[in-house]
């Protein structure tokens, strides 16, 4: 392979990747060619895009982006995978397809910059997808806000509780009170 063309394939790879550091490396070896179109076909749908690696140039980019490490996995028939809504989403779905397929096989990846392996991989299928830790995000954000509102109406409806007892027993004991403290103040009134 000329130099020129080795240039022109590291210059796509460059422009593929696009300054991603959260990449998934695959081994296809075993698939036919309807089941490798229906894998890209579903992950396109998903906005997860596979390329097909020569290792050596692969090599040298992934070295420019900072992910160099990743070189070790770069043996045999390599694929790359990267896009989604995010590495989870990524590895999730990459890995529901390796599931479902029985041939392909998880090399290894990048998440971020830091190379892991496929037991790794596997583990990140378990971290909540993006949109439940946008929730919980927002569920501890409002949290203080919901503790404050119910702090607020909680000493209102405590005073309005206390007040109603007040006049109630204000009421019941007013009656009972007017009697009982008259015979003192007119005893006073004789005495002085």
């Amino acid at each position: 392979m000329s130099k020129y063309v080795k240039e022109l394939m590291m210059d796509q790879l460059r422009r593929d990747l696009d300054g991603t550091r959260s990449v998934l490396l695959l081994d296809l070896g075993g698939l036919d060619a309807i089941s490798e179109t229906r894998l890209r076909d579903d992950l396109r749908k998903k906005s997860i895009r596979i390329k097909v690696l020569k290792n050596t140039l692969a090599g040298r980019i992934f070295d420019e982006l900072g992910i160099g490490d990743l070189r070790k996995y770069l043996s045999g028939p390599s694929v790359a995978a990267w896009g989604g809504e995010g590495v989870a989403e990524l590895a999730k779905e990459i890995s529901s397809q390796v599931k479902k397929l029985q041939k392909p096989k998880i090399k290894g990846g990048a998440v971020d910059g830091v190379i892991i392996s496929p037991a790794e991989v596997e583990d990140i299928t378990k971290l909540p997808s993006r949109e439940e830790l946008i929730g919980r995000v927002a569920s501890l954000a409002l949290a203080p806000a919901q503790r404050v509102v119910g702090l607020a109406n909680a000493p209102a409806s405590g005073l309005l509780g206390q007040l109603r007892t007040l006049s109630e027993g204000a009421e019941g004991e007013g009656e009972g009170e007017g009697v009982a403290d008259a015979p003192p103040a007119a005893e006073g009134e004789a005495a002085g």
